[in-house]
């Protein structure tokens, strides 16, 4: 009994650390260290400078930022400079009046390359962006100080970039890369973001070729990384300032913590909840990759991808990918000699494992929790012990009639190892070591070698599925299904171990664990609550149409309560308010008096043929105080176009939108230059929608506060004054 009850707390123990060294950042550094550590105590103090208030392109607290930036690069006694020009993205409808920062750091050999640290200082019209990019921001300075702060230089200069307009569509990147003549000098780049305000710094992106440039990793020491990560986001359509980088095919390492999302884009990425030893993480590995990269080879080394993942005490490991096929191969050879003394019972254990994964699927299929549930590690424990639970009573209602189930097992993961190593050798580690492992393991029999087995497994396993799960994808839809197929595959492949676990308890436990599930489910119920911490989201629209008296008040999407309160009206807005942005969605609410606002304009500068083509030039002005304006072309296709004299270049687009759209931020006062080409004899409907901060005092019209648990998200509350005019 004790035994059993050991052997439980055990694989509980090995759970807990595999969760934790994923979960939990290392502890913040004060700020009396010494002047070459870096402090995440220090680097707080520029993100309480930052911080201070949201801070979107085309702002006033924008540009307080950037001048605060540039006063601590000066006083680093690093010269900045300001890359100020046109950016037109290449992933997204977007451009805009991007002010770049750049400081350039010499290193003794004036001859060689540079290494590109990158972070962005623009963030959402909802909250002060402490996380993101704020944390970024001062984990770059903090670096650039405590790099200042050492007696002899670094070999290769160091370039730092505070790009603009991340968040309009990484309009910065794509100007620096486009534009500045230090793109050329750039041999590696480290990008550095956030997706929440909490957890670990994951590096989960890389360049081409990326088995040298994760190999420097192991300088850092404390990383957490895994080719998994980068094979999913490539196949992901997510971006940061790297995938404007991208095109120029050289090396790349991104980093981001993404703990705590509810509150990513909201209000509450404050500097009250931005986790101290989240920017400890950035900035641990900011300053330790830069040291090693600036003082090794550069250009680096070309080389192809790699498989890699890291362990506790080990560090990184790294091998290319070419070798994954061969240690496929090898489990294969070792499963043949294991299973087949048991052959007779292959085929119906490999029934048996596929028919209980597929159920633990199918029933995380309808598991799609919202809010703070969605996010929570105990409902994540929860749809665990409800997965043991199905699949302890078909391992116990198999196991009667099939003793030798286990060989079937290791055949499903033979399986699903040589088909990732085929197809995605990135992601092929989850299931060949685990494997290899087990295979010893079952061929020697012996419970040393089991517990090698399952500490293998588990530490690989458990904690990239909760961080998969409680923070990328949530407990709902994919992430759980996510969950419940790796909890699965994970208990058939550990079972010879549970079974001793178990003894002879009835259902193979089944029973206990369903309990358990209920248990925490009920926990999760009595404390995880939607709360000022775990906020709801919500952002209010006030537009008008400057052609007619129409104005109205209403939101996007689903609406909470507060917000049906404030806007007091569900019904659908008029057509013209499907313009107002990218998604041609219209407006939910109700029509209110006009405020009234200034409206932007466009007017015709040039009407030309140009090969058998009309090419309409136009100059568009947005109205003091906005921060963009939305421009759409309809009734004629447009050929080609340009925005100040820059080609708009569609073929990296994310999305291709059947009509052109293009949101420009950051409109300067003497406007932008917009040219078109369409059909001749075609006409255009121009259509502008200009978009500035906050709701405007409406006649007759009370929106009351939001209550602590009701945030603003993205660009916040907004207020937008539309125009048509044809061409």
């Amino acid at each position: 009994m004790f035994a059993r009850v050991g052997a439980a707390v055990g694989l509980i123990v090995l759970c807990a650390i595999s969760i934790l060294r994923v979960a939990r950042p290392p502890s913040p550094v004060a700020a009396t260290a010494p002047d070459t550590v870096f402090s995440a105590e220090r680097a707080l103090h520029h993100v309480e400078q930052i911080a201070q208030r949201p801070h979107p392109m085309g702002t006033a607290d924008h540009d307080r930022v950037r001048d605060y930036i540039i006063a601590q690069l000066t006083a680093l006694g690093i010269r900045p400079q300001i890359q100020s020009a046109t950016a037109v993205g290449t992933r997204y409808q977007g451009a805009g009046r991007v002010q770049n920062i750049l400081a350039w750091m010499p290193g003794s050999d004036a001859k060689g390359k540079a290494v590109l640290l990158m972070v962005h200082y623009d963030g959402v019209g909802a909250g002060p962006a402490a996380s993101d990019d704020g944390a970024g921001c001062a984990a770059l300075l903090e670096t650039l100080r405590a790099l200042r702060s050492r007696k002899k230089p670094l070999m290769h200069d160091v370039i730092a970039l505070f790009t603009d307009g991340e968040e309009a569509g990484l309009l910065g990147a794509a100007a620096f890369v486009r534009e500045h003549p230090w793109a050329k000098d750039v041999a590696i780049a480290l990008n550095f973001e956030a997706r929440g305000t909490s957890g670990r710094s994951y590096m989960f992106e890389t360049g081409p070729g990326n088995q040298d440039a994760v190999s420097a990793l192991r300088a850092a020491r404390d990383v957490t990384a895994g080719s998994v990560f980068t094979t999913i986001y490539r196949a992901l359509p997510n971006d940061t300032d790297l995938s404007e980088y991208a095109v120029l095919g050289l090396p790349a390492l991104n980093f981001a913590f993404a703990d705590g999302v509810e509150r990513y884009h909201t209000s509450r990425d404050d500097v009250a909840h931005l986790n101290l030893g989240s920017l400890q993480h950035h900035g641990l590995q900011m300053l330790a990759l830069t040291e090693t990269l600036a003082n090794g080879a550069l250009p680096r080394q070309t080389t192809g991808d790699a498989v890699f993942f890291d362990l506790p005490l080990l560090g990184m490991v790294v091998y290319p990918t070419w070798l994954a096929l061969p240690l496929a191969i090898v489990a294969l050879v070792l499963a043949v000699i294991v299973v087949a003394p048991t052959r007779r019972s292959i085929v119906p254990g490999v029934v048996t494992t596929l028919v209980a994964v597929t159920i633990s699927g199918v029933l995380a299929r309808f598991v799609n929790l919202g809010g703070a549930a969605r996010w929570s590690g105990v409902y994540a424990a929860t749809l665990m012990l409800a997965v043991l639970a199905v699949n302890a009573a078909i391992y116990f209602a198999a196991k009667r009639r099939w003793p030798e189930l286990h060989a079937g097992v290791l055949v499903v993961w033979l399986i699903l190892a040589l088909a990732t190593s085929a197809i995605a050798p990135g992601a092929s580690y989850l299931f060949t070591w685990p494997l290899l492992f087990a295979l010893v393991a079952a061929r020697s029999r012996n419970p040393v070698a089991e517990w090698v087995a399952a500490a293998v497994t588990l530490i690989l396993l458990a904690g990239l599925v909760f961080s998969v799960t409680a923070v990328m994808l949530g407990v709902a839809g994919l992430g759980a299904i996510v969950l419940a197929v790796f909890t699965s595959l994970i208990a058939w492949l550990l079972a010879p171990l549970l079974d001793a676990v178990v003894g002879n308890a009835r259902w193979a436990g089944a029973g206990w664990l369903a309990g358990a599930a209920v248990v925490v489910g009920l926990i999760g119920l009595l404390t995880v609550k939607q709360n000022a911490d775990h906020p709801i989201r919500t952002a209010l629209v006030y537009t008008e149409n400057a052609d007619s008296t129409d104005a109205w008040l209403g939101a996007y999407g689903r609406q909470d309560a507060w917000a049906r309160l404030a806007i007091g009206g569900t019904i659908s807005g008029p057509e013209w308010t499907s313009r107002l942005g990218q998604a041609p969605t219209k407006l939910i609410g109700r029509q209110v008096p006009r405020a009234p606002l200034d409206a932007p304009a466009a007017t015709l500068v040039r009407d030309t043929i140009i090969n058998g083509a009309r090419r309409v030039v136009l100059r568009v002005n947005a109205p003091p105080g906005s921060m963009s304006l939305m421009m759409r072309a309809t009734g004629a296709p447009v050929l080609t176009s340009s925005i100040d004299g820059r080609i708009v270049d569609t073929t990296r687009y994310r999305h291709h939108s059947p009509t052109w759209t293009m949101e420009y931020w950051a409109v300067p006062d003497s406007g932008a230059i917009v040219a078109l080409s369409i059909p001749q004899g075609s006409h255009v409907d121009f259509d502008l929608a200009a978009w500035r901060p906050g709701i405007p005092t409406l006649p007759g019209v009370t929106i009351p506060a939001r209550p602590p648990n009701v945030v603003p998200t993205q660009d916040g509350d907004v207020s937008i004054t539309y125009r048509r005019t044809r061409f």
